[in-house]
């Protein structure tokens, strides 16, 4: 994984972050918020999720909804 730039927990969370977004994109999961989201997709706690989301995608969750 270091060839990619990333350590392991670095890529589970990016693994996680994708399917975040597959979420909040599909009108299936409108009904849920973006933090019970990030949770159901393994993330243990709130600031955790929106870090390592940011830190993927540069931008908040709340920002990748809206675009």
């Amino acid at each position: 994984m270091h060839e990619i730039g990333y350590n392991f927990l670095d890529y589970i969370n990016l693994l996680r972050v994708e399917k975040v977004k597959k979420y909040l994109i599909k009108s299936d999961y409108s009904s849920y918020t973006i933090v019970a989201i990030g949770l159901e997709c393994g993330f243990n706690s709130k600031s955790t999720f929106y870090t390592a989301f940011k830190k993927f995608t540069n931008v908040t969750p709340s920002e990748f909804k809206e675009q």
